[in-house]
C-alpha cells in the first residue's frame, strides 16, 4: 500500500513536473491617439495607433527536454475606438508554429518578411503610428502569408534567417510566392543589418534594405536604405532617425525621403515625445510632415478623405495619446 501511494506521489510530481515546462501567456497592446491632420482639409478624429498598433495575442512554448522546445505565437489587431477586430483575417499580424533548438528555429506560417523587420528594427518610430517610414513604402512587402523561416542560432552577435512563401492553389498568379534572407551583426552599441527579397512571380518585386544604429550612451543615432525594382519601376527610400533618453522620457527625430518616377518623390520629418508613467503606461505627443515634389500624394497614416494631399502637397498632423501594454 505504502508503496503504491509512494508510486502515485512520484507520477504526480513528474506530471507537475512536465506541465510546468509548458507556458501560454496572453499579451496585448491598447494604443489611441487624439489626432489633427491636415492635407487638402483637415479632420479630427481618434486613432488605433500612436506609437504602437492595438493588438491582442497569445503565445506559448513547450519545453520537450534534451533542448528541443515547440512554440506558437497568434497575434490580431484590435480597433478600441470602436471595439471591432481586424477583418477579414482575424490573426492578421501574426499566426506561426516553432520548433526551436540548438540548431535555431524553423517557423510556420504567417509573419512579417525579412526586408520588412529590418525597415521595422531601424525606423525610430518603428514604422509604426503617424510618422512611420513604410508611409513613403509605396512599393513594400510587409507579412506573408505560408511561409517557412530559419532562424539562425546565437552565434556571437551574428543573426540571420531566411524564408520562402508559396503561392498555394488560390493564389493563381503565385503574387504571394516569395524568397528573403537577412543577416545582421550585433555587438555591445552597434547593430548594423542587411535584407533582401524576391516577391511574386512574373514581374518580381526586388527589395534590398541596408541598416544599422549606434548607442551613444542616453543617444541612438540610426538610418537605413531600400531600394525597390519591379521591372521598369524603381524607387529609393532612405531615413536618419535618432532618440534621446530623458530620466522617464524620450525625445524622438526621424527624416526621410523617397526617390523614384515624377509621382514618388517626396520627404517626411516628424518629431515625438515619450513619458513613461510606468513600467507598462506612457504618454506621448508627436508632430509630422510629408512634403511631396511633382505629382506625389504620399501621406501620414491615418489621412483619408479631406485630410489626404493634393498633388504636390503636403500631409501634416499633429496627436497626443496613450499606450498601455499588458
Amino acid at each position: 500500500m505504502k508503496k503504491s501511494i509512494l508510486s502515485a506521489a512520484v507520477l504526480a510530481l513528474a506530471c507537475g513536473g512536465a506541465m510546468a515546462q509548458s507556458s501560454v501567456t496572453a499579451f496585448g497592446i491598447i494604443d489611441l491617439a487624439a489626432r489633427s491632420m491636415k492635407g487638402a482639409d483637415s479632420v479630427k478624429y481618434l486613432s488605433n495607433e500612436g506609437r504602437s498598433t492595438s493588438r491582442l495575442g497569445f503565445r506559448g512554448v513547450e519545453d520537450m527536454g534534451g533542448g528541443l522546445k515547440a512554440g506558437f505565437h497568434i497575434e490580431s489587431q484590435v480597433n478600441p475606438d470602436d471595439g471591432t477586430a481586424n477583418s477579414p483575417n482575424f490573426w492578421q499580424r501574426r499566426a506561426t508554429v516553432s520548433l526551436m533548438g540548438g540548431f535555431g528555429e524553423i517557423r510556420l506560417g504567417r509573419d512579417k518578411s525579412q526586408t520588412r523587420t529590418l525597415q521595422d528594427q531601424f525606423d525610430p518610430f518603428g514604422t509604426s503610428g503617424m510618422p512611420g517610414l513604410n508611409r513613403l513604402m509605396a512599393l513594400d512587402r510587409n507579412r506573408l502569408d505560408n511561409t517557412i523561416i530559419y532562424f539562425l542560432p546565437s552565434m556571437g552577435g551574428v543573426y540571420g534567417s531566411v524564408a520562402v512563401s508559396a503561392g498555394e492553389n488560390n493564389n493563381t498568379s503565385n503574387t504571394q510566392r516569395s524568397t528573403a534572407g537577412r543577416l545582421g551583426y550585433k555587438i555591445k552599441a552597434m547593430d548594423v543589418s542587411a535584407a533582401y527579397g524576391q516577391f511574386g512571380n512574373s514581374n518580381k518585386l526586388k527589395i534590398t534594405a541596408l541598416g544599422g544604429n549606434y548607442a551613444f550612451g542616453d543617444f541612438t543615432l540610426m538610418g537605413q536604405y531600400s531600394q525597390y525594382k519591379q521591372g521598369a519601376t524603381s524607387l529609393k527610400v532612405s531615413n536618419l532617425g535618432a532618440f534621446l533618453k530623458m530620466g522617464s522620457g524620450r525625445l524622438i527625430a526621424s527624416f526621410g525621403n523617397a526617390s523614384g518616377a515624377a509621382n514618388r518623390d517626396a520627404s517626411l520629418m516628424a518629431f515625438g515625445y515619450d513619458h513613461s508613467l510606468s513600467k507598462r503606461t506612457m504618454v506621448y505627443g508627436t508632430y509630422a510632415r510629408i512634403s511631396n515634389d511633382g505629382t506625389s500624394t504620399f501621406s501620414l497614416n491615418g489621412a483619408n478623405g479631406r485630410a489626404l494631399p493634393v498633388a504636390g502637397g503636403n500631409s501634416t498632423g499633429y496627436e497626443v495619446g496613450v499606450r498601455h501594454t499588458f
